[in-house]
């Protein structure tokens, strides 16, 4: 009796917390949501608004409020990507609402995306055009100008043919200017303009080669911002290089008696290229994803580079970014074809203080990176690269960089290794 007894006891103990727990988990009514979110939102217990809220998703409750709520605490805990979402399902509830509107602005603005900032505003009532600034905004964006060099390992590179030092690179000098503004508020240009120099050399028997390159380069990049987080970006590249090479030769044919002077010959090539680019992005919650598309036709070949990339936000916002960019580049119409890799990551420890630690690693050719931006018509291959790029703000309209590049190069035609140690530095401009 006293067993049939325990098992009673033990099935009713059983049941009463089965049901308890049915009880404890049945959903709430809007009512009660409603008191509950709202009592978080006074209290700012952003944690506890947010679990509240989902749940409330999760059982098919949904109304402007909640999304204005739980995109506030998002914002609160400067969770921008996450927040961004919310405002926007807030606005297909009420479309004209201008806090929302506010709220997402500045997301985008806090996320770095000044076009889509941009393109919300034009739907600002004049007194919130006022209140963000944006009723009078500056065509220009920004202006920048930087400059730096490149230099080698050494001074010469011992030929193992000869058995001499034979080839040198000299420092190079390297400048650029540029500037972003918008167009009617609708999308953005991008324009650099770019010097580079360097002097190389090298002996082959009694004869000395000096070559000096002169190259100006032009770069523009539209960022056109679509509906949804999309992004047209076309870009086109126009390179203009001027290349004097001086032979210079102290021995004479056999039979022949030696020269005066060393006899020196001098030949003048100018060369123009063009790269054209065209990438499409889209934004969605923490993640960034990039598929680009760029031809060129330098080095006497045709160049097809395809390119995917993907960038994440650890924490949806600028302070811990993971990203990635593979790129597949064919040559002479894929019949070659290679693969190029080049992750980094961003850290903003402090808010006006960011790292990007980035390393980029290829095989056979080298290639345009960036939406062709970063043109690189070198014969020697660049197998590697460890970069890592410090900025500082010094005030709204001022900001400082600086970069520095470990190149690992692949001479081209003796094919010995060497390095080169790239230092950049520049200055930002905002209005």
């Amino acid at each position: 009796m006293r067993l049939l007894s325990s098992i009673k006891y033990s099935v009713l103990f059983a049941l009463l917390i089965r049901g308890g727990s049915v009880l404890a988990q049945a959903p709430l009514t809007t009512a009660e949501i409603e008191a509950q979110s709202y009592k978080h939102y006074s209290e700012g217990n952003w944690k506890a608004l947010i679990l509240t809220v989902n749940d409330a998703l999760l059982n098919d409750v949904d109304y402007f409020y909640l999304r204005m709520r739980i995109g506030i605490a998002y914002f609160e805990q400067t969770n921008y990507a996450l927040a961004e979402n919310q405002f926007r399902k807030a606005l297909i509830f009420s479309s004209q609402d201008e806090l929302a509107q506010e709220y997402l602005f500045y997301c985008y603005v806090y996320m770095g995306r000044t076009e889509d900032a941009r393109w919300l505003s034009k739907r600002f009532s004049h007194e919130l055009s006022e209140k963000t600034k944006t009723s009078h905004p500056s065509d220009l964006n920004f202006m920048m100008l930087e400059g730096g060099t490149k230099i080698t390992d050494s001074a010469y590179y011992y030929d193992k043919n000869t058995h001499k030092s034979s080839t040198y690179f000299n420092p190079a000098t390297y400048a650029q200017i540029g500037l972003s503004h918008s167009i009617a508020n609708r999308f953005s240009l991008f324009h650099g303009l770019t010097y580079f120099g360097q002097t190389t050399g090298y002996t082959i028997g009694q004869d000395n080669f000096v070559s000096v390159l002169k190259q100006m380069q032009y770069y523009v990049k539209a960022a056109v911002p679509l509906k949804n987080g999309w992004l047209i970006s076309p870009a086109f590249h126009f390179i203009h290089n001027n290349l004097t090479s001086t032979t210079t030769n102290t021995q004479p044919p056999p039979g022949m008696p030696p020269p005066p002077r060393p006899i020196v010959q001098t030949t003048a090539t100018t060369n123009n290229h063009m790269v054209a680019a065209l990438a499409i992005q889209k934004a969605s919650g923490k993640f960034v994803f990039t598929f680009g598309n760029t031809y060129s036709n330098m080095l006497g070949q045709t160049q097809y580079i395809h390119s995917g990339f993907a960038s994440y936000s650890v924490f949806g916002n600028s302070k811990l970014v993971l990203a990635a960019t593979a790129y597949l580049h064919t040559s002479n119409f894929y019949s070659i074809t290679n693969m190029a890799y080049a992750p980094f990551i961003y850290v903003q420890p402090l808010t006006k203080l960011s790292f990007k630690l980035s390393y980029f690693s290829n095989k056979n050719d080298n290639i345009i990176e960036e939406n062709a931006y970063l043109v690189n018509n070198s014969s020697d291959l660049t197998q590697n690269r460890w970069s890592i790029l410090t900025s500082f703000t010094l005030s709204k309209h001022l900001g400082l960089y600086a970069l520095y590049q470990l190149e690992n190069k692949v001479e081209n035609p003796q094919k010995f290794n060497y390095r080169y140690n790239v230092i950049v530095g520049g200055i930002k401009i905002t209005p």
